[in-house]
C-alpha cells in the first residue's frame, strides 16, 4: 500500500466514526425549524415544555398600540425605532408610578408597566462603553452614529428627559 493512502484511510474513517456518534447523540428531530439556518436549529419535540414552562412575558409593540398609537407612530421615526416599549417602560422598582390601567387585572399581562424618568434608565444603553458600536443601521435612514454619553461629563446631576424627548430622540 502506498505511504498516501494511510493518512486517507485515517481521515475516512475517523469522519465515519464522528458520523456514527453524532448519529446516536443528536435527536432526530433536532433541526432548523423554518429554514432559517443561522438562528432556528432547536429540538423540535421540545416546544410544547418550553411553551408550557416559560410564559412570554413581554407583548410587544403591537399590544401597547392599542392605546398609544400615537407613541407608537413618533417611535417609528425617531432613533428609538428598534426598541420595544417594555425597555423602557418595565418597572424594577414597584414604589414609582404605575400604568393608569390594571393591565394585570384585565389583559393579563406578567409584567409591571410604568415611567421611569431616571437618568439610569437611559445610561443602560447610552454610556460610553468600549464594547459598544460607533454606529447603528436606522430602518428609515440608514447608517447613523450611534449617540453615546460620559455620565461623568454630560450633565452630571440632571436627568436626561428634562432636554431630550425620548419617543422622538431629539430635544425638547
Amino acid at each position: 500500500m502506498n505511504h498516501a493512502w494511510r493518512p486517507l484511510i485515517l481521515i475516512v474513517a475517523l469522519l465515519v466514526v464522528l458520523l456514527t456518534v453524532r448519529w446516536f447523540l443528536v435527536p432526530s428531530d433536532f433541526m432548523a425549524k423554518n429554514g432559517d439556518y443561522k438562528y432556528q436549529w432547536h429540538r423540535v419535540g421540545s416546544e410544547k415544555f418550553w411553551r408550557d414552562e416559560f410564559t412570554v412575558k413581554h407583548k410587544g409593540r403591537e399590544f401597547c398600540k392599542q392605546c398609544h398609537e400615537d407613541k407608537i407612530e413618533l417611535v417609528a421615526d425617531s432613533g428609538h425605532a428598534r426598541v420595544q416599549c417594555e425597555n423602557c417602560h418595565v418597572m424594577f422598582n414597584p414604589e414609582k408610578k404605575g400604568h393608569p390601567v390594571d393591565l394585570k387585572a384585565d389583559f393579563g399581562y406578567l409584567l409591571d408597566i410604568g415611567i421611569d424618568r431616571s437618568r439610569e434608565l437611559c445610561k443602560r444603553c447610552h454610556s460610553k462603553l468600549p464594547y459598544r458600536p460607533k454606529e447603528f443601521t436606522s430602518l428609515t435612514k440608514g447608517v447613523k452614529p450611534f449617540k453615546m454619553i460620559d455620565p461623568q461629563e454630560h450633565n452630571p446631576g440632571e436627568e436626561c428627559v428634562d432636554c431630550h424627548d425620548v419617543h422622538r430622540t431629539g430635544f425638547k
